[in-house]
């Protein structure tokens, strides 16, 4: 009952889709990688330079917070302007990345605030009982999306994003999840990785492999992100119904976009 499936409910996302909607972020992440990877290539090269800068100072405890916070506050910056840009390229647009990061900086501390919130939930979560920190990445799966396609501010999109989840839960864990618990689990083993090979602890090459991971499987995590949520919401809402008119005046519908993808 944790993940908020009855059984003999109707599923908008079912296992086959979900691997399906992995199959499309996995070709429109690698046919469109450095489109979508450019998008968050200056955050991350600053953040970088900022831990770089940082990593053998002997600093407090809180300064330390605070470049955690500046972090996780970039990357919510990023994810949310990959996840637009993936769902313009969805829908068969070209992406400007100048108007991409204006519509970003418009919700900055909508964004910000919501990824802190997020990330935290899912930590603690993880931290008490594996479920619930589960339960936290499922049900705030689309909220970078909800912000930047639908327009909605923070709390607005916490309950619209659990609106969507519902009834979606294994669907969006065995996706979105399954890829955020593999990039951890990755991320968590490359500094061990490191240590094998004989890197030294202090050597700044362990800063640039974590966040030169982290930066390469965002255009992935963020197709992935946007594709799951533009199918719950083609299954639950008729979103593709609903442009089927401007379709006709529009080479590109999201169905139509989605099979240039898959050629």
């Amino acid at each position: 009952m944790l993940l908020g499936v009855h059984y003999g409910m109707k599923s908008y996302l079912p296992p086959r889709v979900a691997i399906e909607c992995i199959d499309d972020a996995i070709v429109l992440s690698r046919r469109r990688f450095w489109p979508l990877f450019r998008l968050g290539l200056v955050p991350f090269l600053l953040y970088t330079a900022l831990v770089a800068l940082t990593y053998n100072w002997h600093v407090s405890y809180w300064v330390r917070m605070a470049i955690g916070v500046v972090w996780y506050g970039l990357f919510g910056l990023v994810e949310a302007a990959t996840i637009l840009a993936a769902w313009e390229l969805l829908h068969g647009r070209e992406l400007d990345a100048r108007l991409l990061w204006r519509r970003v900086f418009q919700r900055f501390f909508t964004l910000l605030f919501s990824t802190l919130i997020r990330v935290y939930l899912i930590l603690l979560g993880l931290v008490v009982l594996i479920a619930p920190g589960l339960y936290f990445l499922a049900i705030y799966f689309a909220v970078p999306a909800v912000i930047m396609v639908e327009d909605l501010g923070l709390g607005a999109s916490l309950k619209r994003s659990r609106s969507l989840a519902l009834g979606s839960m294994r669907g969006i864990l065995l996706s979105t999840g399954m890829a955020w618990i593999i990039v951890v689990v990755i991320a968590y083993f490359i500094p061990r990785a490191l240590t094998l090979i004989g890197i030294p602890i202090a050597s700044p090459v362990r800063v640039l492999f974590s966040v030169g991971w982290a930066a390469v499987v965002v255009p992935f995590r963020s197709a992935l992100a946007a594709r799951v949520y533009l199918e719950i919401r083609a299954r639950r809402e008729g979103y593709d119904l609903q442009h089927l008119m401007s379709s006709l005046l529009d080479p590109f519908s999201p169905a139509r976009a989605l099979e240039t993808i898959r050629r």
